[in-house]
């Protein structure tokens, strides 16, 4: 080695330990005592950000069982992380929903994501965490849309066109066949849905629209990072705008007049903030990734686990079947054809084993994470500093695979988990569709077209993988910004109609009026 080369080795190593010392010394100096303690890094600042980069989800469940800290602290460059492991601590979080607040962070995210105008980013910046009062787009938002999501005539509206869309689809299944089974459900799942919220003229009715929104969620991460998104996000950037486009001829020939009360209340809470026609179209972009990004993975993970248990399999058939009725009628030909209706009311408040398989799926997958901005310095529980700007982390799959919370069983699938009369669980460990002022609002239309889906496939049809056995699936591709991710790989199996039934019986499905929510989280025992 040349006395040059070893000179230029010797700086570099010397460069190396200089930085490796210096952000030490910078994560010490600007770290408060009392602030949650932050994580052991190996480099500081570094090593945390690659970590979350290649593990994702699964960096917050090894912090969580390598160190066992109630809170802790992830310092990135320039940003503050404080991640929750102790359940006690949730609730204290959740009533402190102004001093940490989630509306600043959701109308920054929704700017990226949208693309929206400078005119409705400062409607949305207007008043943004409620502080000046009840008003402002971003306070008043949830609000104006709960009659169309919560339990009586608008959802059950929006539930009847979802219903007898999937018994049409299903009706048309005469014969075995072999499907992919992912891309089935999210093409059923997908015309359902936006059938059901956009009306008739629905603009997912073209394929064209229907291709490019997975092309727009598939870099939803590039958008959100909102740094030179027509570069580095290119697709889905362009995926967005096309969409957006669209949308608009959808408003402004008032084919919204015609869709659920979700969509007028969506567009008429808009324009009462005079928020331009282009963005309204924007802005629904954003309200399609909410309906839709979500269910289709976690009715695909409903089946798969359904029928990859015959145990399950079984319980869930028989407990759908007794609430069957049963009725004939004649034929053209004089034959007698029995005619079963399925009530949908019925399985919602009539069928836990169902219902628990539901919420099993999501503890077992949801990867979602509420945030909430620190607004002003605050301590948490009289014990832990969180520091103004700093951002607060609820991971679910922290709170999902506890052992101490689920059993030794925490990473399998068990349908009868959350039977009423089994072992009792914290209701605040199940973050399935959030909590407190994050909960989802739309969590009774996606578990209502999730379970129906279901339940008329698991009624009508046998399945079987093709390979011969069900293999175990992963999600280590998905996105950070993924709740219930899809799976990496899809999986053939063989569709066929139930012997005997199909052909020989007529089926019906309905949404009789209901008032009365099914229990999905802690809130809605509340």
């Amino acid at each position: 080695m040349s006395a040059l080369t070893s000179t230029a080795l010797a700086a570099a190593i010397t460069m190396a330990a200089t930085i490796y010392g210096a952000l030490h010394v910078l994560l010490h100096a600007t770290q408060d005592a009392r602030e949650p303690p932050p994580v052991p890094a190996s480099i500081p600042f570094i090593s945390s950000m690659i970590g979350l980069s290649k593990k994702k989800s699964k960096y917050y469940t090894e912090l969580r069982e390598r160190y066992n800290l109630p809170i802790y602290t992830i310092r990135l460059p320039g940003a503050r992380l404080y991640v929750i492991n102790a359940t006690s601590l949730i609730p204290s979080v959740q009533r402190q929903h102004k001093v940490l607040a989630f509306p600043p962070l959701e109308a920054k995210l929704a700017m990226n994501v949208c693309g929206s105008s400078k005119t409705a980013n400062d409607i949305l910046n207007t008043n943004v965490n409620g502080d000046e009062g009840f008003w402002g787009y971003s306070v008043t938002h949830y609000k104006a849309l709960h009659p169309a999501l919560f339990p009586g005539p608008g959802l059950d509206a929006m539930n009847r066109v979802m219903a007898q869309k999937v018994m049409a689809s299903l009706d048309r299944i005469q014969t075995s066949k072999v499907i992919k089974l992912f891309d089935f459900i999210k093409q059923e799942i997908t015309l359902a849905t936006t059938d059901s919220v956009y009306g008739p003229q629905n603009p997912f009715q073209d394929p064209a629209i229907v291709d490019s929104f997975w092309k727009f969620q598939e870099g939803l991460m590039g958008l959100l990072m909102g740094f030179l998104p027509s570069i580095l996000a290119r697709d889905s950037f362009q995926a967005r705008e096309f969409i957006a486009k669209r949308f608009i001829g959808y408003f402004q020939n008032g084919s919204y007049e015609e869709g659920s009360a979700l969509i007028r209340a969506r567009y008429e809470h808009s324009v009462d903030h005079k928020i331009p026609l282009e963005d309204i179209a924007r802005f629904e972009t954003a309200g399609a990734i909410a309906i839709l990004t979500n269910t289709s993975p976690a009715c695909f993970w409903l089946v798969y686990h359904l029928y990859s248990d015959q145990t399950a399999l079984e319980d869930c058939r028989q407990e759908v079947s007794r609430i069957l009725s049963e009725d004939t009628s004649m034929t053209k030909d004089g034959e007698v054809r029995k005619i079963f209706t399925l009530d949908m009311s019925q399985v919602k408040m009539s069928c836990p084993m169902m219902l628990s398989s539901l919420q099993e799926v999501l503890r077992l997958h949801s990867v979602g994470i509420s945030t909430r901005l620190v607004m002003e310095d605050h301590m948490l529980d009289d014990k832990f500093l969180l520091k103004k700007g700093a951002t607060v982390m609820i991971p679910a799959p922290v709170q999902h695979k506890n052992t101490s919370i689920w059993g030794q069983d925490a990473q399998s699938f068990n349908h009868r988990r959350f039977l009423p009369r089994e072992r009792r669980h914290n209701s605040t460990a199940f973050r399935g569709f959030g909590g407190g002022t994050t909960l989802c609002p739309g969590r009774h239309f996606a578990s209502t077209e999730i379970l129906a889906f279901t339940a008329l496939l698991i009624l009508r049809f046998d399945m079987l993988p093709v390979e011969g056995k069900w293999k175990h699936l992963t999600t280590d591709k998905a996105g950070l910004w993924e709740v219930t991710p899809i799976p990496d790989d899809d999986i053939e199996v063989r569709l066929s109609p139930r012997a005997g039934w199909d052909k020989s019986v007529q089926w019906n499905i309905l949404i009789t009026d209901s008032d009365k929510a099914m229990p999905l989280a802690a809130e809605d025992a509340e």
